[in-house]
């Protein structure tokens, strides 16, 4: 008869973690997203990006005595459109992605019942 191998024992107590910023740590301005599944590893990929209107190639100020004057908008050079720059690439499983929406569901459900409750108060002034 073959040995069985007993099961590992699961932890108990308490697992503590400490936070600490990465040396990339940056605050991203998001104001969209874009991306889809990888098709060779089918992980999902979110780029965020910020949105904004494009600054100045060119800009263009006469001088007076030495002193800049207000600039010569006629002759500002500028990309047309928008600009989206994209901040970074969340790559990330299935599983995550699943894990990440339910917090971010969390996070919006307590944001709109302060701003209920705010609402709320504001009526009773």
């Amino acid at each position: 008869m073959a040995d069985k191998q007993p099961k590992p024992a699961l932890l108990q107590g308490e697992l503590e973690f400490d936070f600490e910023k990465s040396n990339y740590f940056r605050v991203i301005h998001v104001d969209g997203v874009y991306g889809g599944m990888s098709p060779a590893t089918q992980l999902l990929h979110v780029a965020v990006y910020n949105e904004r209107q494009p600054i100045p190639k060119k800009v263009f100020h006469n001088l007076t005595d030495g002193m800049p004057q207000p600039e010569n908008l006629a002759k500002r050079q500028v990309r047309p459109g928008l600009f989206r720059e994209v901040e970074a690439d969340l790559v990330m499983s299935v599983e995550m992605a699943v894990i990440l929406r339910n917090w971010l569901d969390e996070k919006i459900t307590e944001i709109q019942n302060v701003r209920a409750q705010l609402a709320a108060l504001q009526e009773k002034r």
